[in-house]
C-alpha cells in the first residue's frame, strides 16, 4: 500500500479507537453493535484494553462473512480462546441488515437492554445501501435504544473531479455505492441522524479529524514511520471521507 494510503486507514482505526475508549471509560453497563462488522477485530481490541470492564458485544453482517470470521477465529488459539472466555458477551449474528423487520428479535435473542447505555459502530457501511435503507436502519436504532451513540464513516462529495474518480475505482471492484448520489455531504449525513432522533449529531471530515482531534503524539509516531509529501493529495482525499457521531440520552460523547 501507497504511505499515504496507510495513513489514512491509521486514521480511520485511530478515530473508532479513541472513541471507543472514551466511551468504554463511562461509569455503568455498556453495550456496543457493530453494524455490517466484516472482519474487524474491535471487541478483542478493547477486551485486551480493558479487561476490567463488562461489556456485551455484538456483530452484525452476512452468513458468507460471518462464516469467513468465524474460522479465522476457530484457527487462532488466541482469539478462540478469548471467543470462548466472553461467552454470550460476544455475539456474531447473521443478519441482512436491510431487513429491520427482524432487527428486534434479533436484539432481543441476543440480550441486548435498551436502557443500556450503547455504541453502535457504522464503519463503511451505509454508503453501500440504497437511502432507503441506511434510513430504515438508523431509523431503528435510534428507536430501540434509549442512551445511544452512533459513529459513522465513509465517503463524500461524489460529485467533483476526485470523487468521480473514487467512485468509479470503485465500481471497478464490483462495488456499489448506492447511498452516495443522494447522501453526498456531511449536511445530508447529519440530517440522516438528526431525523432519527438523535439529539447531538455532529460531522467532520477526516482531514478534520487528523488535524484536531488525533492523538498528538500518536500522530507524531506514524509520521515518522512513513514519510511522503503528497500533502495537496492527501488534504484533498480527506476532505472525500467523513465521521459523523449522532447520540441520544446519556452519553456524554462528543466530536
Amino acid at each position: 500500500m501507497l504511505p499515504i494510503i496507510n495513513r489514512g486507514t491509521w486514521s480511520r482505526v485511530h478515530a473508532y479507537q479513541k472513541m471507543l475508549s472514551e466511551f468504554m471509560k463511562l461509569p455503568g453497563e455498556k453495550q456496543i453493535v457493530s453494524v455490517g462488522s466484516g472482519l474487524d477485530t474491535t471487541f478483542f481490541y478493547l477486551k485486551l484494553k480493558f479487561p476490567k470492564v463488562g461489556l456485551k458485544f455484538v456483530e452484525l453482517d452476512f452468513e458468507e462473512i460471518v462464516t469467513k470470521k468465524m474460522n479465522i477465529i476457530s484457527k487462532n488459539a488466541t482469539l478462540a480462546k478469548m471467543k470462548e472466555d466472553a461467552g454470550d458477551s460476544y455475539l456474531v449474528i447473521i443478519c441482512d441488515l436491510r431487513d429491520t423487520s427482524k432487527l428486534s428479535e434479533m436484539f432481543g435473542k441476543a440480550k441486548l437492554d435498551p436502557k443500556v447505555q450503547t455504541f453502535i459502530m457504522t464503519e463503511c457501511v451505509l454508503v453501500y445501501m440504497e437511502p432507503k435503507h441506511s434510513r430504515a436502519l438508523v431509523n431503528f436504532c435510534g428507536s430501540y435504544f434509549e442512551n445511544v451513540a452512533i459513529l459513522n464513516y465513509e465517503m463524500i462529495n461524489p460529485h467533483d473531479a476526485l470523487g468521480k474518480v473514487m467512485v468509479e475505482n470503485v465500481k471497478a471492484r464490483g462495488c456499489k455505492l448506492l447511498g452516495l448520489q443522494e447522501i453526498d455531504t456531511i449536511e445530508e449525513e447529519e440530517k440522516r441522524f438528526t431525523n432519527a432522533g438523535f439529539t447531538k449529531v455532529k460531522g467532520i471530515t477526516m482531514l478534520e479529524f487528523y488535524n484536531k482531534y488525533a492523538d498528538e503524539g500518536e500522530r507524531q509516531r506514524i509520521e515518522k514511520i512513513e514519510i511522503f509529501d503528497e500533502f495537496e493529495e492527501w488534504n484533498m482525499l480527506q476532505s472525500h471521507y467523513c465521521l459523523v457521531l449522532g447520540s441520544k440520552g446519556n452519553i456524554p460523547l462528543t466530536l
